[in-house]
């Protein structure tokens, strides 16, 4: 299922650039950032989202799960040629089990550090990017949850409706996530 929606979304990707590609200069899409993005900006999301997590199935009786609530700031810096950006990320994700063994409800604190590579393509407010994160979890109250450090990657899009409102789009480990992007 995780190929076909991949294939579904290059497929609506492509078919949707092709528009706009005829005068799009290619040779400069590797080194400029999309959606208007500009050395020295500030980009803010607000996302909900999922996390993945190794829950033991076969021993759960019931079960419930609160998304990811984050907030992400990142910061416009090319590196030579390159459009990066550099920032951080933090939020609020938990759920809750029910078996024989045990009962609770686990809330843990997540937050980390963020490197991400953009490229522009040819719709005027689309911006792509693959990020790379490495973070931490803290546990809201003592639990038998271990899993304190997270390091993952995802690929992403902004799409900017203005200047400055957009949404974001992003697929990864270790969430994948939905929400509004502001620029800066």
């Amino acid at each position: 299922m995780k190929k076909f929606t991949l294939v579904a979304a290059l497929m609506v990707l492509l078919c949707g650039t092709s528009i706009a590609a005829k005068e799009f200069d290619w040779s400069q899409c590797w080194c400029n950032y999309g959606g208007g993005i500009k050395q020295g900006d500030f980009i803010v999301n607000a996302d909900l989202g999922l996390f993945y997590e190794d829950l033991d199935y076969n021993y759960i009786d019931g079960f419930w799960f609160m998304p990811p609530i984050m907030v992400e700031v990142q910061y416009a810096q090319p590196i030579w040629k390159l459009p990066f950006t550099f920032g951080g990320y933090a939020g609020l994700h938990g759920w809750g089990v029910k078996n024989s063994y045990t009962k609770g409800s686990y809330f843990v604190l997540f937050f980390g550090g963020e490197a991400a590579y953009h490229i522009q393509m040819p719709p005027k407010g689309l911006d792509l990017y693959a990020v790379t994160r490495f973070g931490v979890n803290i546990p809201l109250k003592n639990s038998y949850y271990n899993d304190y450090v997270h390091f993952g990657e995802a690929l992403g899009a902004n799409w900017f409706f203005t200047d400055f409102i957009g949404v974001n789009f992003e697929i990864g480990y270790p969430f994948t996530k939905l929400g509004a992007t502001f620029k800066f």
